[in-house]
Parts: C-alpha cells; sequence; structure tokens
C-alpha cells in the first residue's frame, strides 16, 4: 500500500470523526437540560383533544386500533374533551346575559317618561314648563322620545310629522 494512501485515510478519519462524534454529544446535552414547557391556548388543547379523538375512530375503523385499546383510550380522550366544554359554555351564557341586560336596559330608556332637566320630575306630554321649578321643558316626539327644537316640522330622529299646536297670543 502506498503511504500516501494511508496519510489521506488518515486525514479523512480525523475530519470525519467530530461530524460522527457530534449527534452523540448534543444527546448528552439535550438530556441534562430542562424540559421547555409551552403553556398552550385552551382553545388549540380543546381542538387538539378532539382531532385526538377523531383521528382515533377513523383508526379504529381502519383496523389500526385493537377494541381494547380503542375503548380505553376513547374513554380517556372523552373525559378530558369533556373538560373544555362547560368552560365554553359559561362564557357564552355571561355573554349572553350581557347582552340580554343592555337591551332590558335600552329598551327600559327609550319607554322612560320625560324628565325635567332642572329637577328630575316626570313632565306629561304636552306641559311646556316644569310643574314643581317653573323650568322650560324641551319637546320630545311622542313615538320615539327623541328631541323637538322649536319650529321643527318633522321628529329629527325618527321622521314622523309633528302636530303644531296653535297657541293663543295675548
Amino acid at each position: 500500500m502506498d503511504l500516501g494512501a494511508v496519510l489521506i485515510g488518515l486525514a479523512m478519519l480525523v475530519i470525519s470523526a467530530p461530524f460522527v462524534a457530534k449527534p452523540f454529544r448534543e444527546a448528552r446535552r439535550n438530556k441534562s437540560a430542562k424540559p421547555v414547557v409551552k403553556h398552550i391556548d385552551p382553545d388549540e388543547q380543546r381542538l387538539a383533544v378532539l382531532s385526538a379523538l377523531r383521528d382515533l375512530d377513523f383508526d379504529f375503523q381502519v383496523g389500526k386500533v385493537s377494541e381494547e385499546d380503542y375503548a380505553s383510550l376513547r374513554a380517556r380522550l372523552v373525559a378530558e374533551a369533556a373538560q373544555y366544554l362547560p368552560s365554553r359554555c359559561c362564557a357564552q351564557d355571561d355573554k349572553d346575559d350581557e347582552i340580554e341586560a343592555l337591551l332590558r336596559a335600552r329598551k327600559a330608556s327609550k319607554a322612560k317618561a320625560p324628565v325635567c332637566s332642572h329637577c328630575g320630575e316626570l313632565i306629561e306630554s304636552g306641559i311646556r314648563f316644569c310643574p314643581r321649578c317653573g323650568t322650560a321643558v324641551e319637546a320630545s316626539c311622542l313615538s320615539c322620545g327623541g328631541d323637538i327644537k322649536a319650529g321643527d316640522l318633522f321628529c329629527s330622529s325618527c321622521g314622523k310629522q309633528l302636530k303644531i299646536q296653535a297657541e293663543a297670543v295675548s
């Protein structure tokens, strides 16, 4: 054998040895390192569990999973999926209740009788001055309750034609 071929072989061995040893050194380092804990969004976790359940059902139908394994795995996945349902339903119920409360408040504010801006006394429609304090009352539309300015022929809120009352001039 030629001495040059032996030297080339040794050089290749020396050069390739670090590349071959690198995966073994990294595996040793990874064992000593702490595992990275990722926080997963509950919605993503719920979707992952439902996807795993769907995949398990498919694998059972195809014949990849035995009946014994299927029953235990399915029960575990269904129990895990069930823990995500109440929190989502309750959150939706809370939102529904909040919306209903806002709608009730809106309806109640529209149904209120007009009040004096100065003293807060309830004012009957058609009265121009507050019976309690004598402050001039702003008129409101009988249809929608919107404010009406002097001289308006139509309500600026709903567009309904306003009745014009003739006043006696002294």
